[in-house]
């Protein structure tokens, strides 16, 4: 501990051993201003993402940039595994995974598999001049299964971004990434062994055309379906297309793709990610320009749309913009949820937090407008995500006041649109907040983490939400 407070200013060592005295103390902690460190180091710590295992646990996985790394600083990967109560089942401060020198950071994907492993897909500059897209397979406690280095399924000079990974439900691994201006992809057997070949399958993009990997997730029968951005050049629209590979690596819905979204354009460099719906079929979200409003749409597992084409608007009214949605899918009833951020244009900020529900053919259930969550405020609204709990959905947002003032909020709704839990703090702690994400645990508690810039540059936080939108245990 001495040698990790010799960094800091004493002020700042003092308020973080009097955090660390906390987290002795509990892990989950009951006080939104005391949520639980999960990796608090000098520098950044960026990008978390957080998946459910059994016992209401959760994998963690984040970008490290470690100056006492080799080389040093770089964004390394690095992983936690917390207990249902929030402990820490690696090392303190996480598990490395691959020391990288990668001045920079791009998407990456976190998956768990039926045994409880965790699989990992990022890009890696370890093997010389090329990045390289690498897989790893990290068991419980910490093995590292697909050996030191991983896998390494994208290989050669190509631009390559987006690495994807999703477990299948036969037992196999799909990984996929955007290969210059096309979309490959590779499967892997529980050994690691691939199985489409050396270089796996590429669904090329027609000429003039570039397509940008958007989100991958394991299907019915062993498929993977995958989601991604069309986009006709730098100006021109950017549209949503989705598929399905096979086991074989055939495309299921067809070579020309479904699309999901083509009336308009997604604005540049936004790629929205979806929610599988338990059956094979995919439940999506975005957000069109001109007007800037949100839609939903929901693929069944033959590709057919359950909505109408290019989905069903969250509201009608246009003189508000409806922007940064985000999906959740209640697989029992068939209904979809959207939540938004909704904006009054202006010289001023009013931004605040609608929501609507469509029904399995996209009828809006909330009114043409939706209901209200979180209404106008001074505060710029950003992150929001959400899940669908046992009770209904749960959405959260950072409230950013001023810059780096932000605090993190949550809403619960019933299927009727009453809130279950009006606006309520899950962190309160005023600083810079980015990257939240949720997720759902199997004891029936939603999950957050975020990067967090309340000590220095950015560490990584998480918080349980109780069915009663409670903290702590």
């Amino acid at each position: 501990m001495v040698a990790r407070l010799s960094h800091m200013k004493p002020l700042v060592a003092l308020l973080l051993f009097a955090f660390w005295v906390q987290v002795a103390l509990a892990r989950w902690s009951s006080d939104p201003m005391l949520n639980f460190g999960v990796a608090i180091k000098p520098n950044e710590q960026v990008q978390p993402k957080i998946r459910p295992i059994q016992n209401g646990g959760c994998y963690i996985s984040w970008f490290d940039n470690n100056p006492d790394g080799q080389p040093p600083f770089g964004y390394d990967v690095y992983l936690q595994r917390l207990n249902d109560k929030g402990d820490p089942q690696f090392r303190a401060g996480g598990r490395l995974l691959a020391d990288l020198g990668m001045s920079s950071t791009q998407d990456y994907g976190l998956e768990v598999d039926a045994e409880g492993n965790a699989l990992l897909a990022f890009l890696d500059d370890r093997n010389g001049p090329d990045n390289v897209v690498t897989a790893v397979k990290v068991s419980p406690l910490g093995q590292m299964l697909w050996g030191r280095w991983g896998k390494h399924p994208g290989l050669g000079s190509d631009f390559k971004a987006n690495p994807k990974i999703a477990a299948t439900s036969d037992g196999f691994v799909v990984i996929g990434w955007i290969n210059g201006s096309n979309l490959t992809f590779q499967r892997y057997n529980a050994a690691g062994e691939a199985q489409w070949g050396i270089d796996g399958i590429t669904v090329s993009a027609p000429n003039g055309t570039t397509y940008s990997l958007a989100d991958l997730h394991g299907g019915e029968k062993g498929a993977a379906i995958f989601s991604f951005v069309s986009s006709a050049g730098f100006t021109g629209p950017k549209h949503l297309l989705a598929n399905k590979l096979s086991p074989a690596g055939d495309l299921l819905w067809g070579t020309s793709h479904v699309a999901v979204f083509d009336g308009g354009s997604l604005q540049f460099g936004y790629f929205p990610p979806f929610v599988s719906d338990g059956s094979g079929g995919a439940v999506f979200g975005w957000y069109a320009v001109d007007p800037l409003q949100s839609r939903a749409q929901h693929i069944f597992a033959d590709g057919s749309e359950a909505f109408p084409h290019n989905g069903s608007l969250g509201s009608t009214d246009i003189s508000r913009d409806q922007v940064n949605p985000s999906i959740s899918y209640d697989a029992v009833s068939g209904s979809t949820y959207l939540f938004w951020d909704e904006i009054l244009p202006g010289p001023f900020t009013n931004e605040g937090i609608s929501a609507q529900k469509f029904d399995s053919t996209g009828g809006a259930q909330w009114g043409p407008t939706g209901v209200i969550v979180q209404p106008f405020t001074s505060s710029a609204i950003i992150n929001v995500t959400s899940v669908y709990t046992s009770e209904g959905p749960l959405v959260a947002w950072s409230a950013e006041m001023a810059v780096s003032q932000d605090e993190i909020l949550g809403a619960k709704l019933d299927p009727s649109g009453n809130a279950l839990c009006p606006p309520f703090a899950i962190s309160s702690t005023l600083s810079s907040k980015s990257r939240l994400d949720l997720t759902f645990s199997t004891t029936d508690r939603v999950l957050a983490v975020w990067s967090d810039g309340r000590f220095d540059g950015g560490d990584i936080f998480a918080q349980n939400v109780n069915p009663d939108c409670s903290l702590g245990r």
